[in-house]
């Protein structure tokens, strides 16, 4: 009598796993090169001169060519400055949005009080409504406070964006063992060492992955710039770029290096701090 062999199906399982994940490669891989292309095309174009790009607009560029990027920090250029605009909103509205976050969502996860979950129903509200339906009451309020054309006018817009960090934090602080709150308190610490001495340090990714995506929310926004900026020496990089797009005509290389230099600084963000962008999501999407 032949015994059977047990380890047969675990091997024609495995063989039907492998063809499944290369069956995907092929689909996977035509929309990788239709995300991935364009943004190539993108960079290289912005080393090419204007007839160069037009004489063969997908061949790659025969010699570096620095032009464009001449034109954009030139004397006649504002690059630069849309750039130190930019960095210092979004720093600071980065910061802002993670205090926010970071002290409601802690309130939130430790204090029981009437009318939590209705605040916390409130609090996620920016979620659901979109920004350009409180555009009109910001500027009046802004221009209330005298602070049209400050880099303040949209600071302190942009650090009421904390609904997706109290999401991601309360999740976060309500998943670690409350022993360990009440341990502290125990040991004579007040609510204040706690959030800052354990909490926060223990929330780092949370953290992180909430700094990470203010900072890219509020450098690639356009609408309230838009708004609230009217001089070229306070635009943010999307507002001058495109404004420069408009008066640049058919400028191709040049509005490429503008567009390059405007998603370079998200990327390089978003590879740098990859890790930590994936592992706090990771650990304050789910509730244990």
């Amino acid at each position: 009598m032949k015994v059977p062999n047990p380890l047969k199906p675990n091997r024609s399982r495995r063989r039907r796993s492998k063809l499944r994940r290369f069956l995907w490669y092929p689909p996977l891989l035509v929309v990788t090169a239709t995300i991935v292309y364009p943004v190539l095309w993108m960079i290289y174009s912005s080393f090419k001169p204007q007839i160069a790009i037009f004489d063969s607009v997908f061949s790659l560029p025969t010699k570096f060519y620095g032009g464009n990027y001449s034109i954009l920090f030139g004397t006649e250029g504002e690059m630069l400055r849309w750039i130190e605009n930019s960095s210092l909103i979004s720093f600071l509205s980065a910061t802002g949005i993670v205090l926010c976050a970071c002290t409601v969502a802690y309130g939130l996860a430790t204090f029981d009080f009437r009318g939590k979950q209705l605040l916390f129903f409130v609090c996620l509200l920016g979620l659901m409504v979109p920004e350009t339906t409180v555009v009109i009451p910001g500027f009046l309020l802004i221009s209330q406070l005298h602070l049209v054309n400050t880099p303040w006018a949209l600071i302190l817009t942009y650090c009421g964006w904390s609904s997706f960090g109290i999401l991601i934090l309360r999740n976060f602080f309500e998943s670690t063992p409350k022993e360990m709150r009440e341990a502290a308190v125990v040991d004579g610490a007040g609510h204040w060492k706690v959030f800052t001495r354990i909490m926060l340090p223990l929330a780092r990714p949370a953290v992180s992955t909430v700094a990470i995506f203010g900072f890219l929310w509020v450098w690639n926004d356009f609408v309230y710039p838009l708004i609230y900026l009217t001089q070229d020496s306070s635009y943010t990089v999307p507002l001058g770029v495109a404004q420069y797009y408009s008066r640049a005509g058919i400028d191709v290389g040049a509005q490429m290096a503008a567009l390059t230099i405007a998603a370079s600084v998200p990327l390089a963000v978003f590879l740098v701090f990859q890790r930590s962008f994936i592992r706090g999501l990771m650990s304050g999407a789910v509730k244990a």
